[in-house]
């Protein structure tokens, strides 16, 4: 797998840095030249849309044009274009103060190509927005040195590198193939070992599951053994608290007839000292009869 893994990191490098040299961004000072610049402004408030063209050089990646004319009652009319590119975006605008009336244009876009950049914007009178415009801006003179003038060379450059590419990667791919023969081999395995893995596995969870359903069956039956010991308690406790109350009004009763036998047997005694008495004095009465 490691080795499937380089190859493909190869491939990707070798072929990345090929296209990059056809894809390469813009540098400083690579889109010298002259260049023709267009702009269309919609239209606003009643009046019509209107578009310009013209030509303006760019060095060191910065542009500057100043037109001036004079309008038709003799005012005059000085146009200014100023701009820059950086990081292959262009911003530019164009002031306008035609006879004390002034507004400024105000663009910014990124290349689309090494020859071209497409650009939108605005006309704006102080930071009110007046109208929408669009401005395309296309390489007509490139400097020696830009990105323009060497695109051929850099062209035939990356398809060198390309082919070279393309060579190396028939060469990996040549050399790749006894190992893609031990990677499937090296698969076969994983997919046997996997296999095993999952059959011990879905055996393991049976196992599981067959443990769970007895603890649910254990804890069922402790559940109902110990709520059968909680209804025995109560029971119990219900039954001593009536042979509590039993026993107490036992008591209660003894302790009433303990009291009344106490009585009886004074009572008794009573009669029997009562009885003495009585027969001695009718002893007594009997002696002192006469005789007959």
């Amino acid at each position: 797998m490691r080795q499937r893994q380089a190859l493909c990191t190869s491939r990707s490098l070798l072929l990345g840095g090929a296209l990059l040299l056809l894809a390469a961004p813009a540098q400083a000072v690579e889109y010298d030249g002259a260049w023709q610049f267009s702009f269309t402004c919609a239209a606003s408030a009643g009046q019509p849309a209107f578009s310009d063209r013209f030509t303006a050089p760019i060095v060191q990646n910065a542009l500057a044009r100043t037109r001036t004319n004079r309008t038709t009652q003799g005012a005059e009319d000085i146009s200014r274009f100023t701009g820059r590119i950086e990081e292959g975006r262009m911003t530019a605008v164009l002031d306008r103060n035609r006879g004390g009336e002034r507004w400024s244009i105000r663009f910014a876009g990124p290349a689309t190509s090494e020859t071209r950049f497409e650009m939108t914007g605005g006309m704006f009178q102080g930071e009110r927005q007046l109208r929408s415009c669009q401005m395309l801006a296309e390489a007509q003179s490139p400097a020696p040195g830009s990105l323009a003038a060497t695109a051929p060379a850099r062209a035939r450059e990356a398809l060198a590198q390309v082919a070279a590419a393309r060579a190396a990667l028939a060469t990996l791919e040549a050399r790749s193939e006894t190992e893609a023969v031990a990677l499937r081999t090296d698969l076969d395995l994983a997919r046997f070992e996997s296999a095993a893995m999952r059959t011990e596995l879905t055996q393991r969870m049976a196992a599981t599951a067959a443990l769970e359903t007895r603890l649910r069956t254990a804890e069922a039956a402790t559940a109902e053994a110990q709520a059968a010991q909680t209804r025995a308690l109560a029971a119990a406790a219900t039954e001593i608290g009536q042979r509590d109350q039993a026993l107490a009004t036992a008591a209660t009763e003894r302790t009433a007839l303990q009291t009344r036998l106490t009585a009886a047997e004074a009572a008794t005694a009573q009669l029997r000292s009562a009885l003495e008495t009585a027969q001695r004095e009718l002893t007594e009465a009997r002696a002192a009869q006469p005789p007959r």
